[in-house]
């Protein structure tokens, strides 16, 4: 266990530092799409070194969509990353993470600070400039991580760009499982859980899976941003049962490609 745990936090301090040389040397040389596709390309070989296979189920669409997700880990991040080229929302204590913070900050991520009415205000106007501009944001409208078995009431704020720009809301569900089909409590990174001990227990746990569950967009058209924030938060609810029950696993699919969009 011990010599195992060694080898993947060694290679994964590489993959690190390889990412912080893509973001120094070539990023500024590149179009957000050729970054969008090295960052989906780095997130899934960063899986990989975790030991985490990555399952996606469900429509993948196409298009700008504010993306709507449960939150369990700092895993989701990769997961989404590894599909979807969007910008991420995340709390501000983030940024504050060695190495990982700047990596977080120069990959398309903005970072809020909670329970402030006036950051989210703010918050809504960065989001709303991206969406307008074609680019998804995915979103963690529950406020918090959870163990996963549930699905907190999401809050609202955060939907009103998408009412204002007409853009459709994307309901998609994070899971994670272990071998034997249950549900993989160390993937859990509950809010005041050290990092590094978090890190450990997804190391030492072979056979993590992260399921990417998905359902058709929701319109915006129409309706405020409590009612989308409720529909949203049900239709998650019901895929995180649906995936956790491995009600889609004879859909797997072994290969996982980002998706794109024209902006």
């Amino acid at each position: 266990m011990g010599l195992r745990r060694a080898l993947r936090l060694s290679r994964v301090a590489v993959h690190l530092a390889l990412g912080l040389l893509l973001v120094e040397l070539l990023y500024p040389l590149l179009r957000r799409d050729a970054r969008m596709a090295i960052r989906a390309s780095w997130c899934q070989h960063m899986l990989s070194l975790l030991g985490v296979r990555l399952r996606v189920s469900g429509p993948v669409s196409f298009g700008c969509h504010l993306i709507a997700s449960n939150h369990v880990s700092w895993l989701d991040v990769f997961a989404i990353g590894a599909l979807f080229p969007c910008w991420f929302v995340s709390k501000a204590e983030t940024r504050a993470w060695p190495l990982i913070g700047w990596l977080a900050a120069a990959n398309e991520t903005l970072f809020l600070r909670r329970r402030s009415a006036r950051a989210a205000y703010r918050m809504n106007a960065e989001i709303r400039a991206r969406l307008g501009s074609g680019q998804s944001v995915a979103i963690f409208p529950e406020g918090t991580t959870t163990d996963g078995s549930r699905v907190l009431p999401f809050y609202a704020a955060l939907f009103q760009p998408a009412v204002d720009c007409g853009r459709p809301i994307l309901p998609m569900a994070v899971c994670y499982r272990d071998r034997a089909g249950h549900r993989a409590a160390a993937a859990a990174f509950i809010d005041d859980e050290p990092l590094w001990k978090s890190l450990r227990a997804v190391v030492d746990t072979p056979g993590i899976e992260a399921y990417l569950v998905l359902d058709d967009a929701l319109a915006a058209a129409g309706r405020t941003r409590r009612e989308l924030a409720a529909r949203a938060c049900g239709a998650v609810a019901r895929l995180n049962r649906q995936g956790l029950s491995g009600a889609f696993d004879e859909e797997r699919d072994e290969r996982v490609s980002p998706v794109f969009n024209s902006a």
